[in-house]
């Protein structure tokens, strides 16, 4: 997933409250992946659809634009503002990549108590200057169109400013469902009588050193490299698939059948397998070790195994 190329566009915008219907727009601000902030702001509140125009003409000639759960809150509400000052609807070109959305199936991973975006930047040690929540920014904007005091303005622009810095370091968490999606290659393979060690180069590179362990395998990583080492036992490395629901565990063999096989033996001998008994066991021999496809669509799945939530 390329989320820094020169035509992506994070997005953020700040409202009067929640609701398109009684509230109002009083930031648009936007960041190119080089950190360069472009900012619209609602000088008198009447100025909603200026600051519209203003965004959307610059948009067009980006073709992808970024948020922090932006498709439940800033996608509906820009959507719901462009058809009540009946504007073309010029969003629906492009690309949305919601990073709450994305990454959250990966909160396990990581040593968070919730999911918000300042959560996310406190793990990436991201600072900030402000500290205001949303229902202060609205207090803040109602006294700056009160008195036009400046100090009110800098306060809301620079919360905007960080929420799209922010946005910017929190992209680098991608690299998770990248690596899960294989987005690496095998550089190593080192094949003992205990274990099978894999050295991986990884498209995406990690801000923050990583290690994921579950069973007889581990997988760690460091920048744009990973070593995953499987253990082998009585002599067989352990495959894992990520199909499970497709199929059933036999316990007393300790193996998997296709369901769609599963007549061939007495429902008493199977169960529905599950993430942490779908696998197969096998020797590793000169076949598997010469073939580059066999191996990283081990790695692949064995990665998937580990990364997923709902085994350990």
């Amino acid at each position: 997933m390329k989320v820094m190329e020169s035509k992506t566009l994070f997005v953020d915008i700040e409202t009067t409250g929640l609701s398109p219907d009684i509230s109002a727009i009083t930031v648009i601000g936007c960041c190119q992946p080089d950190g360069t902030i472009t900012q619209w702001f609602n000088e008198d509140g009447l100025s909603q659809k200026k600051i519209l125009l203003e965004f959307l003409d610059f948009c067009s000639s980006f073709h992808t634009f970024i948020t922090f759960n932006g498709a439940s809150f800033d996608l509906p509400f820009l959507k719901a503002k462009i058809k009540e000052w009946k504007i073309e609807d010029t969003l629906k070109h492009m690309d949305h990549i919601d990073l709450y959305q994305i990454l959250r199936p990966y909160r396990r991973l990581l040593p968070l108590k919730s999911f918000r975006q300042k959560d996310l930047e406190r793990y990436l040690k991201v600072s900030r200057k402000d500290n205001l929540s949303g229902r202060k920014l609205i207090k803040i904007y109602r006294k700056f169109l009160e008195t036009k005091d400046c100090k009110y303005k800098e306060q809301i622009l620079l919360h905007n400013k960080e929420d799209l810095t922010g946005l910017l370091h929190i992209a680098s968490l991608l690299c998770y469902p990248a690596l899960k999606d294989g987005q690496f290659s095998i550089k190593n393979c080192q094949l003992t009588e205990d274990f099978l060690r894999i050295d991986l180069s990884l498209e995406h590179s990690w801000t923050q050193s990583a290690v994921f362990e579950k069973k007889e395998m581990k997988l760690e990583i460091q920048g744009c490299r990973g070593k995953l080492t499987c253990l082998r036992k009585d002599g067989m490395l352990f495959h894992y698939y990520p199909n499970p629901k497709d199929y059933y565990y036999l316990p007393e063999e300790d193996i998997i059948l296709l369901k769609s096989m599963g007549n061939m033996v007495d429902k008493s001998r199977r169960i529905p397998a599950d993430a942490g008994h779908c696998y197969s066991k096998f020797k590793p021999g000169d076949t598997f070790l010469s073939s580059q496809d066999e191996i990283f669509t081990f790695c692949r799945h064995n990665i998937y195994y580990l990364l997923r939530k709902d085994t350990r």
